[in-house]
């Protein structure tokens, strides 16, 4: 159970008044938010104050997505370093992000598109159309970041492009 305060209350309260009045087709919602609130009716507190909230994303899975898209990140720096002959040693295609497989991998799909459309530090990441793999990539990308040279970010070889890519490939 979560506890408010009654300044809290009536705050919660007058902007159930100003949305119901805004969007008349939900209003019935707000007029139950309104008597739970007023009332005082505190065992269904939790149902008005969180309703629609998900539960907040692990930093952990934050930290991978980010990760992931900064391999990508370098994997196609590296690609366009490479001269013409190394680069047709290799499938460009490869080398943009798929993204994350919707219905296993919603969340993730989710945070990377965040990313992708929000922050300027991934605006050259080449991905797919819509970033929906057919299939669940935690566990490719996974394999694909443990291929990564620990030290270092210099270019990398088509040697090492070729290996990494590889990985994702593989199942």
């Amino acid at each position: 159970m979560i506890t408010i305060t009654d300044v809290e209350r009536r705050v919660l309260i007058n902007q159930s008044r100003i949305l119901a009045a805004l969007y008349p087709l939900e209003a019935q919602q707000f007029e139950r938010a309104i008597e739970i609130l007023s009332e005082g009716y505190h065992e269904a507190w939790e149902d008005v104050v969180l309703n629609g909230l998900k539960k907040p994303f692990l930093k952990e899975d934050m930290n991978f997505i980010f990760q992931t898209l900064e391999m990508y990140d370098w994997l196609q720096k590296s690609y366009y370093a490479l001269s013409l002959d190394e680069k047709l040693q290799l499938q460009e295609r490869n080398l943009r992000f798929p993204g994350f497989d919707p219905k296993e991998e919603p969340r993730h799909l989710s945070y990377a598109r965040f990313l992708l459309e929000n922050l300027d530090r991934f605006a050259f990441v080449e991905t797919t159309d819509r970033l929906m793999a057919d299939k669940p990539m935690r566990e490719i990308y996974e394999r694909m970041l443990h291929q990564l040279p620990r030290k270092g970010r210099d270019f990398l070889t088509a040697k090492q492009l070729h290996i990494i890519t590889t990985e994702m490939l593989c199942e």
